[in-house]
């Protein structure tokens, strides 16, 4: 895997927000803040057609500084027009807040219609985007073992979606629909994981993979993080890793990070992540989950390696910890990493 841009990785390694920057002649990344110490922006992907309209993809978390840049650079791609009223139409790779919380914002001040996976708005209409599923968070973070005193700090966590956006969404994609933009042919990838209805949209002529939270770069992507769902979320990434392994020549255009070639080695690497959770879970489990009796999710967690350190990980980064070890334990209790 190599970075496809110098100034989006140095930006990075400085901890600076790098400027818009044209992937292609019709293809631009806007860096848009967000909120938190885990990863500092997102990215926004512009596509100019050729009737002038602009496609944006994930616009990025509402905020009135991130509005004045994206309709800044809305007036950068198209001189002359007032901001919002060149976008034709908004996609949003998944339900998370640092992807389309301002989705609404745009729709409502463009015209356009916003375009989800059917799972993704299947969810937010269950009003379900939460990192713990539907069981009320009081009774999962007891369930889980989690410490009385801890639970707060989890608790405000639980519900992820943005405001108003179960309203916003218009239109319904799935697996293998092609986006009608002229002068593009983007083709949906369903990929869940991340969330049960995450896509990615592939550019073949331009040879650009749009991957959204699917893989990424620098850090490796939580999963089952858009609620409950009825399939396992690691053995749905490890199938949806495979799709993408069938495009290694395209360049990878990542929600975070930097954009990069090698997607399918960087996408069999992530696999390869989660597997090895999944089988430091199944050791930990079979030495007893380090207390007696049937082991509990947060004792498992506690055992288990985290890139930041189990005692570093605190609000969101703890409860998808948690969720992922239930995640895992229940691949591993299903026969899902015997099989693999």
């Amino acid at each position: 895997m190599d970075s496809t841009s110098r100034q989006q990785e140095e930006a990075l390694e400085r901890g600076d927000l790098p400027p818009l920057e044209q992937v292609r002649d019709d293809v631009w990344a806007l860096a848009q803040p967000m909120p938190g110490d885990h990863l500092a922006y997102s990215f926004t992907y512009l596509l100019r057609d050729t009737d002038g309209g602009v496609l944006v993809v994930d616009p990025g978390w509402d905020s009135d500084e991130n509005w004045q840049r994206l309709t800044d650079a809305l007036h950068q791609l198209v001189p002359g027009c007032s901001g919002a009223d060149v976008v034709t139409g908004i996609i949003g790779t998944h339900l998370h807040p640092d992807h389309v919380g301002m989705a609404g914002r745009l729709r409502d001040a463009s015209g356009a219609t916003l375009g989800m996976h059917v799972l993704e708005r299947e969810a937010l209409e269950r009003h379900c985007a939460r990192a713990v599923g539907d069981v009320p968070a009081d009774d999962r973070l007891e369930t889980w073992g989690v410490p009385s005193e801890r639970r707060a700090e989890l608790a405000q966590y639980v519900d992820r979606s943005p405001e108003g956006l179960v309203l916003a969404v218009d239109r319904e994609l799935a697996d293998g629909d092609v986006l009608s933009v002229p002068g593009f042919r983007l083709e949906v990838m369903a990929t869940p994981g991340h969330t049960a209805g995450h896509l990615c949209l592939r550019d073949d002529a331009r040879g650009l993979l749009l991957t959204g939270d699917h893989v990424l770069p620098t850090v490796f992507p939580g999963l089952g993080l858009g609620g409950e769902t009825p399939s396992n979320p690691l053995a749905d990434y490890l199938a949806s890793i495979d799709a993408v392994c069938r495009y290694p020549d395209h360049e990878a255009l990542p929600g975070h990070g930097y954009r990069f070639c090698g997607v399918a080695e960087r996408a069999r690497e992530c696999a390869d992540h989660h597997l090895k959770r999944a089988r430091e879970v199944a050791e930990v489990v079979a030495a007893g989950g380090g207390r007696p009796g049937e082991p509990r999710i947060w004792d498992i967690a506690s055992l288990v390696t985290w890139t930041a350190g189990w005692k570093g990980l605190h609000g969101f980064q703890l409860l998808s910890a948690l969720h992922q070890t239930q995640m895992h334990l229940d691949f591993i209790r299903s026969g899902g990493l015997a099989l693999r």
